[in-house]
């Protein structure tokens, strides 16, 4: 019996001595993630060292998930990035450059249109309205936009879940709008109120009359209300208005070959001028990443104000079980997010070569690994 004892101490001691020393060595990562495990401590985090984590139920590691994600991208030759992992710490960062041409990189910290992505910010600044008792769901929009047909019976409730019955009506504007007045005015004056009140019906004009109503509720421009309790309070300092970059070097431009389209600065600028609180922001992989960090985190409203709603779409956000996500197409740029809150990981994906349609099947596959 006592040589059976001294024979598993002897065993342990030898494990837990090979682990040092391979920690020591720096050698193996594995060997961190073990002892770890077995100490019960973690390792405190140094700059520039990339530690390993392992999936609890299969053994694969981040690195794995890596090498899959840069195969998939390779094979279907997406210009691409993705990041993935738990979204309060540093992300895993998946770089895919088959352009062969540096200006169409898309790096973590380029500025990017976002899209619809933009529509989350928007949800969230009207939450905090909800929340501070100034508007609620069922105030109704004749409020704020009398001559708008049917506004005596559509709520804002409606609007951020895409069921107002309001279509887009015309989107095309032959100049930049030079501000958010006449943003608001061309959405107004071109979207078609269609009476089908409850009936979804996916609207861009229905997040530009939330902006507004941001501004008109809060008595700051919709722009101040964003920077001041989002942008700057959480960091975002790569995160920018259509009207804030002049410099087409500063962000990344779509590929004609996926679209058809012109894709040329301009005509980007001129789409998202007309997408008030729904498609004109430039943002960084890195910022919508800290971005959903600090809502999911509960830290810029009770991620509870979103989930508990009983649409499928609230907020900016489609709900799933356990998860919200969103996706933004604009000018030749795919984008997407997907938060899984319950195991607390998230997946970014920003593209530039590919169509919606291919974004949405390829965002299966490496959704698929990344939250394996």
């Amino acid at each position: 019996m006592k040589n059976k004892v001294k024979y598993i101490i002897g065993s342990i001691t030898f494990v837990i001595l090979i682990a040092l020393i391979m920690v020591f060595l720096n050698k193996n990562c594995m060997a961190h993630y073990y002892f770890e495990r077995m100490t019960g401590h973690e390792y405190p985090d140094i700059s520039g060292y990339h530690k390993v984590t392992v999936d609890e139920m299969n053994g694969t590691t981040d690195q794995d998930k890596e090498q899959k994600i840069k195969k998939i991208m390779a094979k279907d030759k997406i210009n691409g990035i993705v990041l993935f992992g738990d979204p309060s710490k540093k992300p895993n960062i998946v770089e895919s450059d088959q352009s062969n041409d540096a200006k169409n990189k898309i790096g973590p910290n380029v500025l990017y249109p976002i899209a619809s992505l933009q529509k989350v910010y928007t949800g969230i600044a009207i939450q905090k309205l909800i929340d501070e008792h100034k508007i609620s769901l069922s105030t109704t929009i004749n409020k704020f936009y009398p001559k708008i047909a049917n506004s005596n019976k559509i709520t804002v409730g409606d609007l951020l879940s895409h069921i107002s019955g309001i279509d887009d009506g015309n989107q095309q504007t032959p100049v930049v709008l030079k501000n958010e007045n006449d943003a608001l005015s061309f959405v107004e004056k071109n979207l078609n109120s269609t009476g089908k009140i409850g009936k979804w019906n996916y609207s861009d004009s229905d997040y530009a009359l939330l902006a507004g109503i941001v501004s008109k509720v809060s008595g700051m421009g919709y722009q101040d209300y964003i920077n001041k309790n989002i942008l700057v309070p959480y960091k975002l300092k790569n995160t920018k208005f259509y009207n804030q970059v002049n410099d087409k070097a500063d962000v990344i431009s779509g590929n004609m070959q996926s679209t058809g389209n012109d894709l040329c600065f301009e005509t980007l600028k001129r789409k998202m001028s007309v997408a008030l609180g729904a498609g004109g922001m430039f943002s960084s992989a890195i910022d919508y990443w800290n971005f959903v960090n600090a809502l999911t985190s509960n830290k810029i409203i009770p991620l509870n104000d979103i989930t508990s709603n009983t649409n499928r779409y609230y907020d900016g956000v489609y709900l799933g079980q356990g998860t919200i996500h969103a996706d933004g197409a604009m000018n030749g740029c795919q984008s997407c997010f997907i938060a899984n809150y319950d195991s607390n990981q998230t997946f970014i994906f920003f593209s530039n070569n590919i169509s919606f349609k291919q974004m949405l099947k390829v965002r299966g596959k490496l959704v698929e690994i990344c939250f394996e």
